[in-house]
């Protein structure tokens, strides 16, 4: 089953930690949502923008352990990427609420490094956080091309 990744998991390292058996696909973009942070990131339906993030291959062993970890605070989705082979379908943990709050400064950073071990571009990333301490400055992003 294919898992898309767009938080602290996008981090290779630990997401090798978390899912030993998974192997990472490819850099996605999920049309039609926002990334947000609650102290921790979730995506938002936003018809107007995109996450970017990663597919990963998991096995149902891996999808246990993720329930774990994300905890109650989220709930699986299924979710239609863009990648470079064309659309995919994958599973995607959104939060099932709570209220726009900075993320910590080492969460950050763990979602930073998954950015450039995914070559993503950070400044969606940034702007998410932006939002959380600014939202009269956060601007949409516009989705990357492939």
């Amino acid at each position: 089953m294919l898992y898309f990744a767009y938080g602290a998991n996008l981090n290779q390292r630990g997401f090798k930690r978390r899912c030993p058996k998974a192997t990472p696909l490819s850099a996605a973009v999920l049309p039609g949502y926002r990334l947000e942070f609650r102290t921790y990131a979730t995506i938002v339906a936003d018809k107007s923008t995109s996450v970017q993030g990663a597919l990963y291959t998991l096995t149902s062993a891996c999808f246990h352990a993720l329930d774990k970890y994300e905890g109650n605070e989220y709930g699986k989705v299924t979710v239609t990427v863009d990648t470079a082979a064309g659309p995919r379908e994958a599973v995607a943990y959104i939060m099932h609420a709570g209220t726009r709050a900075p993320p910590s400064v080492a969460y950050y950073g763990d979602i930073q490094r998954g950015y450039t071990d995914w070559k993503l571009d950070t400044v969606a990333l940034r702007r998410a956080r932006l939002a959380t301490l600014h939202p009269e400055k956060a601007q949409k992003v516009v989705r990357p091309a492939f």
